[in-house]
């Protein structure tokens, strides 16, 4: 019985074949990276991008309720290291005299007003109508018909605590908010002051490198506290100064500051600061702080008409030799 011989590969083909699959291997290996990196790249955008979003989202509200006249910048390294009231006064700029693009003041701070109270509930907080008309107030008070001031001094107790728990603002007479009435030119006494952050207790002493010194005041924001549930009481000295009665006004409980604080990895992390009043002759040292965004670039801001425009820029560190960096710029109009 004579048996049929296979037919092997030749060593040729054998080789062809390993030819192939190398080359075939090899495609595929470098697809493979390449779809990793394009997965580790876009999960690194979306995930600066996301974060500075919701930073440049955060900033665009607490600035929408910003009280007009009241922002200013600070010189940052002055702010960072504390210097102690009133040589802080010397490094200061209305936020409209900043040169857009500048290094020194980075540093931004404003007074808020309270829409946390006054929103909360159909029947708002205070309603910023002051009516001097009624018989039942005096000079030393006003009426604010359609407010519901006992929910205001419940929400601001919640919302004014501290790190530690300690309630800043409640609308007693040793933790009172404040008062700005409706801006006018002229408005303001003594001496017919404009408001400005000088007399709201941001800058202790007015002086600027162009300007001499003007003492420290609080004449255009008044520390108040209720009465009963629609009536407004000023205490301590605001009491007493003179003041030119308005029908509108303004109630608020913190003032903020944003500042870009150097990191461990040569960026900075953008800190907001909050819960602090000037018209009780506090400041931001004093404040809350909060980090809203971590390894930022840029944080420059401009203001012009009333608009504020800032930008904002951030890092995401994919290795020790590549970043991600994304920015966002961002309008507040009032």
């Amino acid at each position: 019985m004579i048996k049929k011989m296979k037919k092997a590969f030749s060593l040729l083909e054998v080789i062809f074949v390993l030819v192939i699959l190398g080359i075939v291997a090899s495609i595929s290996s470098q697809i493979i990276v390449q779809v990793y990196e394009n997965y580790i790249i876009q999960k690194a955008v979306y995930n600066v991008s996301t974060k500075t979003e919701i930073a440049a989202n955060q900033i665009v509200n607490r600035l929408t309720y910003r009280i007009p006249g009241t922002t200013i910048s600070k010189d940052h390294n002055a702010f960072v290291a504390g210097i102690p009231l009133p040589t802080e006064a010397l490094h200061w700029r209305k936020l409209q005299d900043v040169i857009a693009g500048g290094n020194t003041y980075t540093t931004i701070e404003w007074i808020g007003y309270d829409n946390d109270s006054f929103a909360a509930e159909q029947t708002p907080g205070w309603s910023g109508i002051a009516d001097y008309s009624s018989g039942s107030t005096n000079i030393g008070q006003f009426l604010t018909p359609g407010s519901n001031l006992s929910t205001t001094a419940t929400i601001l107790t919640n919302i004014s605590k501290n790190e530690t728990g300690v309630t800043q603002v409640d609308l007693t007479s040793t933790k009172p908010a404040a008062v700005i009435f409706a801006q006018k030119d002229n408005f303001y006494n003594p001496a017919d002051n404009k408001y400005n952050p000088i007399c709201m207790g941001l800058i202790p002493n007015g002086q600027t490198a162009d300007t001499p010194a003007i003492p420290s005041s609080t004449d255009c924001i008044f520390s108040v506290t209720r009465s009963g549930n629609n009536i407004l009481q000023f205490t301590g000295t605001s009491a007493l100064d003179p003041k030119r009665i308005s029908e509108r006004y303004k109630l608020a409980w913190s003032a903020y500051a944003l500042a870009p604080i150097a990191n461990s990895i040569g960026l900075h992390d953008l800190v907001l600061y909050s819960n602090y009043q000037p018209w009780n002759g506090d400041n931001y040292l004093n404040a809350t702080q909060n980090t809203i965004l971590k390894n930022i670039s840029v944080f420059k801001f401009s203001e012009n008409g009333g608009t504020i425009q800032f930008k904002l820029c951030a890092v995401e560190k994919i290795s020790t030799d590549v970043n991600i960096t994304t920015c966002k710029e961002k309008v507040v109009i009032r």
